[in-house]
C-alpha cells in the first residue's frame, strides 16, 4: 500500500506523456494534411490571389477618379471597370486586325527562314548531319507526342482564358465591397491583434496598388520604345513583337529577356546581323527603362533585390505553374512587405523607413495615383 502513490503518479506521467505525444501526431498530421490541401488546390489560391490583385487595381483606380470627380464611390468603380474592360476591348479590335495579319506575315515568312537556315547548314558535312538529325526529330515528334503537345497547349490555353474570367470576376466583386471582406477577415484575428493586423493589410493594399502602376507605366514605355525601335530598324511585326515585350515586362527582369527573344529571332530570319542589332535594341530599351522610368514610377518603398525577383519567378513557376510566373512578383512584393512589417518592425523591433534620397521620387509617385 505504501508504493501505491508513487505507482499512481508515475501512471499518471505516462497518461499525460502519452496525451502530450498524441497531440503532437494530430498537429504534425494536421499541418501535413493542410499543406496537401493548399497545394491541390493551388490553382483556386493563384485565382483567389488574383484576384485580390485586380480588386486593389480597380480600388485604387476608381479612388483616383473619386477624388478628382464629384462621382460617388460606386459610379466610380463602375467607370474604372468599365473603362479597364472598354480599353482591353478597343485595343483587340482596333490592333486585332494588325496583330492578326503581321502574325500572318511572320507564319508567311518563317518556312522560308528555315529553308534559308537548312540550305545554310546543307553546305557542310556538319550541317548536313545535324539538319537531317533535327528533320528527323521533328517528323518523329509530328507523329509521336506533337499531337498530344499541341493538344496539351490548346487545353492550356482554354484552362488559362477560363482561369482569367474568373479571376477578372473574383476582382470585381471583391472591389465592390472591400470593407466586407476586411471585416469578416479581421474578424477571424484574435482581438488583441486586430488593430495591428489591420495596419498591415492597409500597407499590403498600398504597396500592391502602387506597385501594379508602376509596372503597368513600365509596360507601356517598353512597348511603345521597342514598338518604334524595331519599326525603325525595319524589323517585320513590330507591333506585335513590341506589345510581346510589353506584356512580358509585367514579369521583372526575366520578363525583359523573354520579351527580346521574338524579335531576335525575326531579325535572325531577315539578315543575321540584325539579331545582334535586336539586341543592343532591347538592351536600350531596359536601359532607359531601367535609369529614367521606373525609378520614378515603380514603387520604391518595396525595394526587391533582382537575384530575390528572378529566383522567385522560378520558384513561383514550379509551385502554381504558368499562372505563378505572372503572379511570381506580387506574391514576392507581399511576402516582403509582411516580413518588413511582422518581423522587422514587431520581432526585431527596428522601423522600416523610405531612404531619405527616394523621398522626391515617391512623393512624385503618389502624385500620380
Amino acid at each position: 500500500m505504501a508504493d501505491e502513490g508513487p505507482l499512481l503518479a508515475e501512471a499518471r506521467v505516462s497518461r499525460a506523456s502519452l496525451w502530450d505525444f498524441f497531440a503532437r501526431v494530430v498537429v504534425v498530421v494536421s499541418v501535413v494534411a493542410l499543406a496537401l490541401a493548399f497545394w491541390r488546390l493551388r490553382d483556386v489560391l493563384s485565382i483567389a490571389f488574383g484576384s485580390i490583385v485586380l480588386a486593389v487595381g480597380f480600388r485604387g483606380v476608381a479612388d483616383a477618379i473619386d477624388r478628382r470627380t464629384p462621382l460617388s464611390k460606386s459610379l466610380a468603380l463602375a467607370l474604372a471597370v468599365v473603362g479597364a474592360l472598354a480599353v482591353l476591348g478597343l485595343a483587340i479590335e482596333v490592333f486585332g486586325a494588325m496583330m492578326a495579319a503581321q502574325y500572318d506575315e511572320l507564319a508567311q515568312k518563317l518556312p522560308a527562314g528555315l529553308a534559308k537556315m537548312r540550305a545554310a547548314l546543307d553546305s557542310s558535312a556538319f550541317g548536313h548531319d545535324l539538319a537531317v538529325r533535327s528533320t528527323d526529330a521533328l517528323k518523329n515528334a509530328a507523329v509521336g507526342p506533337g499531337p498530344r503537345l499541341l493538344a496539351g497547349v490548346v487545353g492550356g490555353v482554354g484552362q488559362a482564358l477560363t482561369y482569367a474570367l474568373v479571376m477578372i470576376a473574383g476582382g470585381v466583386f471583391l472591389a465592390i465591397d472591400p470593407a466586407r471582406y476586411r471585416r469578416d477577415f479581421l474578424a477571424l484575428v484574435p482581438g488583441a491583434r486586430r488593430a495591428r493586423t489591420a495596419q498591415v493589410l492597409d500597407v499590403l493594399a498600398d504597396g500592391v496598388r502602387r506597385w501594379l502602376l508602376g509596372r503597368l507605366v513600365v509596360m507601356l514605355a517598353v512597348g511603345l520604345l521597342a514598338s518604334l525601335g524595331l519599326w525603325a530598324l525595319g524589323i517585320d511585326a513590330p507591333l506585335a513583337l513590341g506589345l510581346t515585350a510589353a506584356v512580358l515586362t509585367f514579369i521583372p527582369y526575366v520578363g525583359s529577356i523573354m520579351g527580346a527573344l521574338p524579335g531576335m529571332v525575326i531579325g535572325f530570319l531577315q539578315e543575321p546581323i540584325k539579331a545582334v542589332v535586336v539586341v543592343l535594341l532591347f538592351w536600350a530599351v531596359h536601359f532607359i527603362e531601367g535609369t529614367f522610368i521606373t525609378p520614378y514610377v515603380q514603387d520604391e518603398a518595396v525595394d526587391v533585390p533582382p537575384v530575390i525577383s528572378i529566383f522567385s519567378t522560378f520558384v513561383f513557376a514550379l509551385l502554381l505553374g504558368p499562372a505563378g510566373v505572372f503572379l511570381a512578383a506580387p506574391i514576392t512584393v507581399v511576402m516582403i512587405l509582411l516580413i518588413n512589417q511582422f518581423y522587422i518592425e514587431d520581432v526585431l523591433g527596428e522601423r522600416v523607413v523610405t531612404r531619405p534620397h527616394r523621398a522626391r521620387r515617391l512623393m512624385l509617385f503618389r502624385r500620380l495615383q
